[in-house]
C-alpha cells in the first residue's frame, strides 16, 4: 500500500525542474524522527499508528497551516522527517526570501508541532516526565540554483542546513528553557495551589495536596514541563526542594486542621535543611505542626529507594508526620515493598480511577489495593476522580478519601512577588 505522502526522492525530476525555472527552492523540515523510539518501545503498530495519525493531519492543515501549493515529502520512506517544498510568493511572482521563510516556519510551529505531539500519545507521553519525548522541531533552508552542480546535491545541501538548524533551536530552546528554570529557582518563583482531599462519606475535607508549576510568562506554567525541564538538567532535587518548602510557607491560607500533602523526592529527604534544628525553625516559621504533614512519594520511587525510604520514615515518623505512596498501581510490581514499608496512605493512581464505573479490569484492581490499603491500617485515597459515576462507585467500593475536579479543584495559587 503506498504512502500518502511520497519519499524526497520520489519527487526529484519535479524539484530540480522547479530549481532551474525559479532559481531557488524554499525548504521547511518538521523533524519528528525522536518519535521513531516508538517502533522500538512498542513496535511497528503504534510507529504505523502514530504516522498515520500525522499524515490525517498535514491533509486536514494543507491550505491553512501549509500552502496549498506547497510540495510535501519526506526525507526518507517510512520516516519521519518531513520536507515542505515552498510555493513561490504569489505577490508579482517574487521568490522567496529568507524573511518569507521565516513566516513560513513560525507557522508550522505554532499550528503543526503541537498538533504532532498530540498525536504521539499515549506512546509519547509529554505529561508524564517520566516519559520524556522531545517534541518535534522545524528549521528551514535555502536551496539557490548552480548551473555548475547537480540539482540533487543544492537541494540536499538546503535541506541538510534545515536539519542542522532544527536542532540548533532545539538546544536553544532547552537551554532557555534552562535559563528560566534557574531564575525561577534562584528567585523563589514556583507558584503553590492546594488541591482539597475529600472524606468519601461526609464530603468533609481531610487534606489539601500541595500543587506546584511555574509562573506566567515563563514557559514552565505546565507542571509537567516545569518538572520535565528539571529532570532534563539535573535540578529535579532543588526544585523539590524549592516545592516542599513553598508548600509549607503558604499553608496558611488553609483550614489550620487540615493535612498537608507534600510531594517529594527520596534525595530531599535527607536534605539537611530539612532535619535537626534547621527543620524545627523552618516548621515553626510556617507555623505548621509536624503531625499535619504527609510526606507524599511515587510508588515507583518507593521501589526503586526502599532501602532510603525505609530508614528515613522513622526519622520523620517519630517527629509526627506521615507517609502517603502515590500512583499505586500504575504498573510496578511493589506491592509487597508498600506492604512492608507500612505508609498511613495509599493513593490510587488516576488511570485506574477513570471509568472504574464501567471497567472491570480496574474495578478489581481498586479492590486490591483496597485490600491491602485496610490490611496494613492503611488509608486508600482514590485521585482524579472526574465523574459522578466515579465517585458512587469508589464510595461504595470503601475508598476513604476522594480527590478530583469532580470533587473539588485546585486553588488558583498566589503568584510569587
Amino acid at each position: 500500500m503506498p504512502e500518502p505522502i511520497a519519499p524526497y526522492h520520489e519527487r526529484l525530476q519535479d524539484l530540480e525542474r522547479e530549481l532551474a525555472e525559479r532559481g531557488s527552492l524554499g525548504v521547511l523540515v518538521l523533524d519528528a524522527s525522536p518519535l521513531a523510539t516508538i517502533e522500538d518501545e512498542y513496535g511497528t503498530a503504534a510507529y504505523e499508528e502514530v504516522r498515520q495519525r500525522i499524515f490525517k493531519i498535514l491533509d486536514e492543515s494543507k491550505g491553512k497551516d501549509y500552502r496549498q501549493g506547497d510540495v510535501l515529502c519526506l526525507d526518507r520512506p517510512r520516516g519521519l522527517r518531513f520536507l515542505f517544498i515552498l510555493d513561490r510568493k504569489r505577490r508579482r511572482n517574487l521568490p522567496l526570501s529568507v524573511a518569507d521563510l521565516k513566516t513560513a516556519r513560525g507557522r508550522v510551529v505554532s499550528s503543526l508541532v503541537e498538533k504532532f505531539t498530540k498525536a504521539a500519545y499515549p506512546y509519547a507521553k509529554r505529561d508524564n516526565p517520566q516519559k520524556d519525548s522531545p517534541p518535534p522541531v522545524v528549521g528551514h533552508g535555502l536551496a539557490v540554483y548552480n548551473p555548475l552542480l547537480h540539482a540533487e546535491r543544492v537541494i540536499e545541501r538546503a535541506m541538510d542546513a534545515a536539519v542542522l538548524q532544527a536542532a540548533q533551536l532545539r538546544e536553544a530552546d532547552e537551554l532557555s528553557k534552562l535559563e528560566r528554570l534557574q531564575d525561577v529557582l534562584l528567585r523563589e518563583r514556583v507558584v503553590t495551589s492546594y488541591q482539597p482531599i475529600l472524606r468519601m462519606q461526609e464530603g468533609t475535607v481531610m487534606g489539601f495536596e500541595a500543587l506546584s508549576r511555574g509562573p506566567k510568562g515563563s514557559g514552565l506554567e505546565s507542571p509537567a514541563e516545569l518538572f520535565r525541564t528539571a529532570k532534563r538538567h539535573g535540578l529535579r532535587v532543588e526544585l523539590d526542594r524549592l516545592c516542599r518548602n513553598r508548600a509549607l510557607l503558604s499553608s496558611a491560607r488553609i483550614p489550620s486542621n487540615a493535612k498537608i500533602f507534600v510531594n517529594t523526592l527520596p534525595a530531599t529527604m535527607r536534605d539537611p535543611q530539612f532535619r535537626d534544628k534547621a527543620l524545627i525553625d523552618f516548621l515553626d516559621r510556617a507555623q505548621v505542626r509536624p503531625e499535619r504533614i504527609v510526606i507524599e512519594i511515587t510508588e515507583e520511587e518507593v521501589i526503586e529507594n526502599h532501602g532510603i525510604f525505609r530508614d528515613t520514615m522513622a526519622y520523620f515518623s517519630d517527629l509526627g508526620m506521615s507517609f502517603a505512596v502515590d500512583d499505586v498501581g500504575a504498573g510496578y510490581s511493589g506491592l509487597d515493598t508498600i506492604s512492608n514499608l507500612r505508609p498511613a496512605y495509599l493513593k490510587i493512581d488516576m488511570k485506574l480511577v477513570h471509568e472504574v464505573n464501567i471497567n472491570p479490569v480496574n474495578r478489581s484492581m481498586v479492590k486490591a489495593i483496597i485490600h491491602l490499603g485496610h490490611g496494613i491500617n492503611a488509608k486508600v485515597i482514590a485521585e482524579g476522580i472526574e465523574k459522578e459515576e466515579e465517585s458512587q462507585v469508589l464510595r461504595a467500593m470503601g475508598v476513604d478519601y476522594g480527590q478530583g475536579y469532580h470533587l473539588a479543584r485546585p486553588d488558583a495559587g498566589q503568584e510569587p512577588s
